[in-house]
């Protein structure tokens, strides 16, 4: 098929999000979207739309999309689709060639991105193009319910500007969609600190959007500062959500080794889909 690539920044926010919601409709995670939500993730994740990419034929339709990220020589693949009736057709392809072209162009050494856990099709393309698995991460959900019991410890809430100070401590890798630059670009990014009776302690940091019919945590970030990580993590979250009963959550590329893994699953938070982080270098 004779194809044409295009920059994304050709069409509008509008047009981007209907073409992103036709390539996922029929996907095990289809994640839709709207044009203020779209237009969010290209703030918060550094997406050049100009250096991102559209696929169309010779008659002008538009097959499929992809979006690229970048920061400090590091590239990010994001939102690659292709219309269901396209696929097959070497649309998703090229539109890989293209954003490894354009990363290549603004001088990235790296080049991340994140594919759905038994996304066959999408894993094996990442495979030919050279990327390599570095890791696989969860995420996880937990519906607003009342509490059971009262948290313990005390707890200090922390602001935008002391959130970012914790996260920047972080010692483990975070994945582009909870790096210090994606929440630093989040207005709803804040923290929670907590010390125990027994002298342990830790923080969360996470994103706050608020609604009027429905409120929601999300990029929620662990680290256990002294302590044992589960009986630490539960009292965060136990204060969390009684401060907070009737917000939904969506935890965000928490590590399958997580130590706090075992925290978030006591206190009720399950698995809706895994990704697998990629790397391809330069």
């Amino acid at each position: 098929m004779t194809m044409e690539i295009i920059s994304a920044d050709r069409f509008t926010i509008q047009e981007l999000t209907e073409l992103y919601n036709q390539t996922r409709v029929d996907y095990m995670v289809p994640m839709p979207m709207n044009p203020d939500r779209l237009n969010e993730y290209v703030n918060d994740f550094d997406v050049d739309l100009h250096q991102s990419c559209v696929a169309r034929n010779a008659d002008g339709k538009v097959l499929g999309l992809s979006m690229l990220g970048f920061r400090h020589q590091t590239a990010w693949i994001t939102r690659l689709g292709v219309l269901p009736s396209t696929r097959r057709t070497g649309a998703g392809s090229a539109l890989m060639e293209c954003m490894l072209e354009n990363a290549e162009k603004l001088g990235a050494k790296k080049t991340d991105l994140e594919v759905i856990k038994n996304n066959e099709p999408a894993y094996k393309l990442f495979l030919k193009k050279g990327f390599v698995e570095t890791g696989i991460y969860l995420v996880m959900r937990h519906a607003p319910r009342p509490m059971k019991e009262p948290p313990q410890g005390d707890a200090i809430w922390l602001d935008f500007d002391k959130s970012l100070e914790k996260l920047a401590s972080y010692p483990m890798h975070l994945t582009w969609i909870n790096a210090v630059e994606s929440m630093r670009n989040s207005p709803n990014t804040e923290g929670l600190h907590v010390r125990l009776p027994d002298g342990s302690s830790g923080w969360l940091i996470y994103r706050n959007t608020r609604f009027t019919l429905r409120s929601t945590f999300s990029h929620l970030i662990m680290h256990t500062e002294q302590g044992d990580p589960q009986k630490v993590g539960i009292q965060l979250l136990s204060h969390l959500h009684t401060q907070y009963p009737h917000h939904d959550t969506y935890a965000e590329n928490i590590h399958e080794n997580d130590p706090h893994l075992p925290a978030f699953q006591a206190f009720g938070y399950f698995t809706n889909f895994s990704r697998i982080e990629m790397r391809r270098p330069s």
